[in-house]
């Protein structure tokens, strides 16, 4: 189903700003979402289409592009960074676990696991098995 661009960028900003020691910067004139000393988690243009970038481990990243509607992120996809185009329901509901797995690799080993103490399962990361 598709979703609005207002709808997507604020699903997208309330969870972002909602893990642990989060702030929303604007360096490059949209908004960059980071964590503790500086460390950058996400970015989000949000043109039409709305599109999110952010880091995965590699196994995801295989995953990712499996999708229509994730390429390699500019300029640091060579660092394991994906840019997804939002623009229905589904992409962002995936998007939004991988802004969750994009914070965990970024944060302090400290902050991210208090963050996702108790609640970080294998199925969390990668969906339940078989």
């Amino acid at each position: 189903m598709a979703i609005t661009r207002r709808r997507a960028c604020k699903t997208i900003r309330e969870l972002a700003l909602s893990l642990p020691q989060t702030y929303e910067d604007a360096p490059w004139g949209f908004p960059v979402f980071k964590v503790a000393d500086n460390r950058m988690f996400a970015w989000l243009q949000e043109d039409e289409p709305v599109e999110l970038t952010l880091k995965l481990d590699a196994e995801e990243r295989e995953i990712a592009y499996l999708h229509p509607w994730v390429r390699t992120a500019s300029h640091v996809g060579r660092y394991g960074w994906i840019t997804a185009t939002i623009e229905d329901d589904d992409a962002l509901q995936t998007a939004l676990e991988w802004l969750r797995e994009s914070y965990y690799l970024k944060a302090p080993a400290k902050l991210r696991d208090a963050a996702f103490a108790g609640t970080r399962s294998v199925d969390d990361v990668h969906g339940p098995g078989p």
